[in-house]
């Protein structure tokens, strides 16, 4: 197997990594994280807990999500 150089591995690794879809969700966190980090800084804890509070929700949500929707698959492939 013959090496490939490495701009053309680059190339190959930005084409399969589809950076496209997740250029943008990871630039508009940078703000988010550098607010939470002064806050964290000023000693404003609270303010952060706040600030983190629906993204926690949001996590709770997501994997409950995934679990009932794993537990009714799987009670439906038991069925038949």
């Amino acid at each position: 197997m013959t090496k490939l150089p490495g701009l053309v591995r680059l190339r190959h690794l930005l084409i399969t990594s589809r950076w496209q879809q997740w250029l943008f969700p990871a630039l508009c966190t940078l703000p988010y994280v550098a607010i939470l980090i002064w806050l964290l800084s000023r000693g404003l804890v609270w303010v952060a807990q706040v600030l983190l509070a629906p993204l926690l929700m949001g996590g709770v949500l997501a994997l409950l999500t995934l679990w009932l929707a794993r537990s009714e698959f799987r009670s439906r492939l038991r069925r038949r």
